[in-house]
């Protein structure tokens, strides 16, 4: 089966957590569409609005692994912190990849822009971990393990 799961994240302000994304992580590919006339008329958005501060559609890339996200027209954006977590989780046989990881956790801790609520370090399974809060308070692990000792059907 060919198939993916792509996390889609509504905020209050999709333009706004783009341009944070894209400073704080260093996110690539990022891209936003605004709503047309018709769509602002089909989400209920009021007359006068200007289309062009509103997303419609958006995205990005972070550690090459896509997330999109548009504004929450249908009512306010409350991420479920406790329930859903996204995680980036890097092959640290790939040197590429774990400096990438390493990067990106400094760059987070030099900006300082994320509540940490788990230090990325060395974890007791032999790889590293780390969790933080976002200011729009999605929670993110970055992990940090060697792929060959995953189960042959999660290394495909």
């Amino acid at each position: 089966m060919q198939a993916r799961l792509i996390p889609y994240i509504a905020y209050l302000s999709a333009k706004d957590a783009l341009a944070y994304y894209q400073e704080v992580f260093g996110a690539t590919d990022v891209y936003r569409l605004s709503p047309t006339e018709a769509q602002a008329e089909q989400f209920g958005i009021p007359a006068g609005q200007d289309l062009a501060a509103l997303t419609m559609h958006g995205g990005f890339r972070v550690l090459g692994q896509q997330v999109e996200c548009a504004d929450a027209f249908n009512g306010a954006a409350a991420p479920a912190q406790q329930q859903i977590v996204l995680q980036l989780d890097v092959n640290a046989e790939d040197p590429a990849s774990a400096a990438a990881a390493d990067a990106l956790w400094a760059r987070l801790q030099e900006r300082a822009a994320v509540t940490v609520t788990m230090p990325y370090e060395a974890q007791f399974w032999g790889g590293k971990m780390g969790q933080f809060t976002d200011k729009f308070g999605v929670t993110w692990m970055l992990h940090s393990q060697p792929w060959s000792n995953r189960p042959a059907e999660e290394r495909k």
